[in-house]
């Protein structure tokens, strides 16, 4: 009897050795990285615009850190990238990280559907009418950076930044028409 139950406290003990959180991975995926950092920032910052953050992977162990980008779009079509660093702080309950966003926007911009709407609006003042499928690229908000818009009837129209409000992530630019494209 004594030896049954020895051997069933045996068994008992090794159940609980073997009962503890599965091993750790080795590297924290990128993703995870990400829609971990991106709900810490949602958690302890309620007015955040939503954005989307992208990471590259991390080496799960206490120190270990990565730089990732945060996309938000704002209003007006404004987009604002800003970078951080995430750190691993924990491997409690898979890993836990700090974030810390740099103070300063890496690069902002107006998007390609925004600018075309100006362009169009311009276009219309300009010829008459406002042309139909016109496309413009994202246009970096950095002074004397220039885009072209294609689409614009026979003509292809130029943007260029004149002046940048980088407290509001704003462009300020020109738009030129080109010379009429030959037609084909």
């Amino acid at each position: 009897m004594i030896r049954v139950l020895a051997g069933v406290l045996c068994l008992g003990m090794l159940a609980v050795g073997c009962g503890g959180d599965p091993p750790l991975p080795s590297r924290l995926r990128g993703r995870a990285v990400a829609a971990m950092a991106e709900r810490q920032l949602e958690a302890q910052n309620s007015g955040l615009a939503r954005g989307t953050l992208s990471c590259p992977d991390v080496a799960l162990k206490v120190g270990a850190s990565v730089r990732c980008l945060r996309t938000t779009e704002l209003s007006e079509g404004r987009l604002v990238k800003i970078g951080g660093t995430v750190s691993v702080t924990s491997l409690a309950s898979g890993g836990r990280l700090h974030v810390a966003m740099d103070r300063q926007a890496q690069e902002f911009g107006l998007l390609g559907e925004r600018l075309a709407a100006g362009v169009r609006e311009w276009y219309a003042k300009r010829y008459g009418a406002a042309p139909t499928g016109l496309a413009c690229p994202y246009l970096r908000g950095e002074v004397g950076n220039r885009v072209v818009c294609h689409g614009a009837g026979r003509r292809d129209v130029e943007v260029v930044v004149t002046a940048v409000d980088p407290a509001s992530y704003r462009a300020v630019y020109v738009i030129r028409a080109h010379r009429p494209r030959p037609t084909p």
